[in-house]
């Protein structure tokens, strides 16, 4: 049987809590330019909205979008030698999915603090074996150099910039080879999305290349919206996509490879 305490708080009125948050932040920044401390934790909230986040992608079709940034990802895994491959925030799996399907022969794994979303994995995945383990990016449960290659994408900007020196440190000591981003740096963005993302508690910007190169670590390729926001638009230009979030283009990712 359910916890009725913790349902209550995930649900009011049949309105997941997320989504209350969102808004009630949005508006107290919008009239009276409030703005919260970014959220230190994020396992409530992933173990919250990880539970419907599965549906929500292909129900909005929101998908079909992030499809442009899975392609870059396997453009470069193309141009690189490596025989095993991990995601940190694996989520459902689809990254994954993508990447052992084109990519047959390589060794998967993944890393996600969301239950649900690795239930969900199961629904997605059912025909391809993900090795995946719960657990938080900032305390990688792999040993070193499991995978030559880590990927991120979207994910490292949930990360408290407290904790973000503890999660390179980690995806540098489990990856041998590579280690690619597609991840949000606001100094490398438009204005306009600068300034939408502002209120958000859960998105943080996170200076990759300093955070690297201050370790030593070579940026093969570092990207932002200019170098592949031409072709973001001309394959969108008559792609019609609903969330109940207002659309985000290709400044909301910088694309980088680091070699280790």
């Amino acid at each position: 049987m359910p916890d009725k305490k913790k349902t209550y708080w995930k649900y009011f009125f049949g309105i997941p809590r997320y989504k209350i948050d969102w808004y009630f932040k949005y508006y107290m920044y919008k009239l009276f330019g409030i703005i919260f401390d970014k959220m230190h934790d994020q396992k409530d909230y992933w173990n919250t909205r990880g539970a419907e986040y599965f549906e929500e992608v292909f129900r909005s079709q929101h998908y079909k979008y992030e499809i442009f940034f899975q392609d870059m990802l396997i453009e470069e895994l193309l141009n690189l030698e490596f025989k095993s491959f991990f995601e940190a925030g694996c989520g459902f799996g689809w990254n994954v999915k993508r990447v052992k399907q084109e990519f047959p022969d390589v060794r998967i794994g993944g890393l996600d603090f969301s239950l649900p979303q690795l239930m969900n994995s199961k629904v997605y995945i059912p025909e391809i074996y993900m090795p995946a383990a719960r657990g938080d990016a900032c305390f990688i449960p792999f040993k070193n150099k499991s995978f030559d290659v880590g990927i991120t994408l979207g994910v490292f900007m949930n990360i408290h910039p407290a904790k973000i020196d503890n999660a390179i440190d980690e995806m540098i000591r489990v990856s041998r080879k590579y280690i690619i981003h597609l991840e949000w740096d606001q100094d490398n963005t438009k204005p306009a999305l600068r300034e939408k993302r502002i209120f958000k508690t859960n998105i943080v910007s996170h200076n990759y290349r300093r955070l690297y190169e201050s370790r030593g670590k070579k940026v093969l390729k570092f990207e932002t919206y200019k170098d592949f926001e031409g072709r973001f638009y001309q394959r969108f230009k008559s792609t019609k996509v609903s969330t109940w979030e207002s659309f985000e283009g290709p400044e909301k990712y910088i694309f980088i490879v680091i070699r280790l």
